[in-house]
């Protein structure tokens, strides 16, 4: 028996859905790239959390929630509706781990949710030979300040090729859901 098994439906569904929901949120904040890079970011999502499933070094409480997700892969379109309401379902979500699980296992669970979700950012890379110069400058002044940043909060930052992977408004998703995970995402 799992913690998840002490958990009414409504509380389990939230939780379960959660990984999935907050991968497509990440995906639908940005318009760019069309039909490719919706494609490349939902096999993106569908492969981590997968992936997280069978991770054997896993926190326990996330490999409990992530392999019901896969296991209910089949309800996964019924979730797509009403993405708007994540920051209110990752604060629901943690309440319900705070009472059922220890700190660790609660911390884990937000850095899985942002990892999936920066996953599917990095799925698609939407900034390409074809940016405007303006915007190729606008980054890189984002890029060395969010640098600068990352290094007075002691967080290890992405490369180059990592940050123009991720969109603005896909970045903007993945604070969004930092703040109402009470977490930091540079």
């Amino acid at each position: 028996m799992n913690f998840l098994d002490q958990l009414n439906k409504d509380q389990r569904d939230l939780l379960v859905s959660l990984p999935y929901r907050v991968g497509l949120f990440v995906s639908q904040s940005d318009n760019t790239g069309g039909d490719d890079s919706d494609a490349d970011e939902m096999l993106a999502l569908d492969n981590i959390i997968t992936g997280y499933s069978q991770e054997i070094f896993c926190a326990e409480t996330v490999q409990y929630i992530v392999s019901e997700t896969v296991k209910r892969k089949s309800e996964w379109s019924s979730w797509s509706d009403n993405l708007d309401a994540i920051g209110g379902e990752c604060h629901k979500a943690l309440d319900i781990l705070y009472d059922t699980v220890d700190e660790k296992e609660v911390n884990a669970f937000k850095n899985h949710l942002l990892e999936i979700g920066e996953s599917v950012a990095l799925a698609f890379r939407e900034y390409g030979d074809s940016t405007s110069m303006a915007d190729k400058i606008k980054m890189r002044m984002i890029f060395y300040k969010e640098k600068k940043q990352a290094k007075k909060v002691g967080v290890i930052y992405k490369n180059w090729e990592q940050f123009i992977n991720i969109s603005l408004d896909e970045r903007k998703a993945l604070r969004s859901v930092a703040t109402a995970l009470d977490t930091i995402y540079i």
